[in-house]
């Protein structure tokens, strides 16, 4: 007897679900998913011990911010699923809470540890094998000068072993390493200095042509950043980077990016973005100095503002940013603090120029919104909106280099004012303000 013909239907079928049997099993020899947290406040040892407990092994690594905020991070890649975002309260010890929340990182999601500690501690992370977590130890004496101690062989804690042993793969005490980055000069502050838009994103555009063509802000806002820089790298204690230099188009996540590369301790001390402001009202006109506001604004005008602003944001919603989870606890008034000085200095310089003296703005100068750019950085941040392109008068002042140079001269000085204020070791050397012809 012949054997029967398989059914073409039935072996494509067989076909398709040997190749979706592949995939995943692939997919799954790719991804590592969370399998449970297990934290232990042990007396006896000395240490709070925090073990993640992994399905596979998975890359990470470690972001010290102890000595200016008191927490450390840590990003494990190739997380899936995304895992419940939440706060973990130990009982006692340095501790304080550790967030755990997701986020997205090159193409893959990273799970995120923000460890809040009461102060600089010494601690350990290394990685122990089958099955595979990662432990986190943060010993209880408070110990600033062991942060750049490294050894290696380290032993589990009790708690860490009980269920499961293994092989110390790496162990570090104090700061994990970082990305290599270009670092500033020692003792000088540096500013990120952030041109809105740019490239086939022009931002706001003038009602009035000036010199036989339209004031695209791009360009308004880069000869400003441009000359603000000049102005800062030629001092003797600051100096500045642009998040861009020339006229391209610069994402939100660009700019995101940017910042995280240069984030403190390793580089930046201050944020500035730099805008120009429009409005329905052709009468509106003035300076605006804004901080972080995640509420959002509550004036019709500056609601039409944020969503203007925030338009490019290709739908990246900055909540599940772990900055934005550090500023929504107890440092979060800080913050706020910190941008609303930055924009008093800025408001305090600006107004040494006569045309800002003369011509206030319908609203109040020194303001808060909600923009995505200034969740980018872990930082003090602001906006500035340096005037209104739909505005005749002030448009034709924004076209003017001599203008754009008193308006950079302000900046510089609202900057240095502001390091001034917050360091007492910090020299200024402030400018006369540019005559205009």
């Amino acid at each position: 007897m012949e054997p029967r013909a398989l059914d073409s239907r039935r072996l494509r079928t067989h076909g398709l679900v040997v190749v979706l049997l592949a995939l995943a099993v692939c997919g799954q020899a790719r991804a590592a998913s969370l399998r449970h947290i297990q934290t232990d406040v042990l007396d006896n040892e000395g240490l709070t011990c925090c073990v993640i407990h992994l399905s596979a092994e998975a890359t990470h690594a470690c972001r010290d911010y102890l000595a200016e905020k008191n927490y450390l991070i840590l990003d494990i890649y190739g997380i899936y699923p995304a895992a419940a975002e939440r706060f973990i309260t130990p009982a006692k010890g340095p501790v304080r809470q550790i967030l755990v929340i997701n986020r997205a990182a090159s193409e893959t999601q990273v799970l995120t540890l923000v460890f809040y500690l009461t102060d600089t501690h010494r601690y350990r992370i290394f990685a122990v094998r089958d099955p595979f977590r990662i432990v986190v130890d943060v010993f209880h004496g408070a110990s600033a000068n062991a942060a750049q101690e490294l050894t290696t062989g380290a032993t589990l804690p009790d708690s860490a072993s009980r269920q499961a042993p293994g092989v110390p793969t790496r162990a570090a005490v104090g700061a994990a390493p970082r990305s290599p980055l270009p670092a500033p000069s020692s003792g000088k502050k540096v500013i990120i200095l952030d041109p809105g838009h740019g490239g086939n994103d022009p931002g706001a555009v003038s009602s009035i042509k000036v010199g036989g063509k339209k004031v695209l802000e791009k360009d308004v806002t880069l000869a400003v950043a441009q000359e603000v820089k000049r102005l800062i790298d030629a001092s003797p204690n600051m100096e500045a980077l642009l998040t861009r230099d020339r006229d391209v188009y610069v994402s939100l996540g660009d700019r995101q990016n940017f910042c995280q590369r240069h984030s403190p301790p390793i580089c930046a001390n201050l944020f500035v973005s730099v805008h120009c402001n429009f409005s329905r009202a052709r009468s509106a006109r003035g300076l605006e100095l804004y901080y972080l506001n995640p509420t959002g604004a509550t004036r019709g005008s500056r609601r039409y503002l944020e969503e203007y602003e925030n338009r490019n944001g290709q739908n990246q919603s900055p909540l599940n940013h772990p900055i934005f989870a550090s500023l929504a606890r107890e440092s979060f008034q800080a913050w706020l603090t910190e941008g609303r000085v930055v924009c008093e200095r800025f408001k305090a310089a600006a107004f040494q120029m006569p045309y800002y003296r003369g011509n206030g703005n319908r609203e109040n100068t020194v303001q808060s919104a909600f923009f995505k750019v200034l969740f980018q950085a872990d930082m003090p941040a602001v906006l500035v909106e340096v005037g209104f392109l739909t505005n005749a008068t002030e448009c034709q002042r924004l076209a003017d280099a001599h203008f754009q140079r008193q308006m950079a001269t302000a900046l510089y000085n609202g900057i240095a004012s502001y390091f001034r204020a917050r360091d007492e070791q910090f020299v200024p050397n402030y400018l006369a303000m540019p005559a205009v012809p």
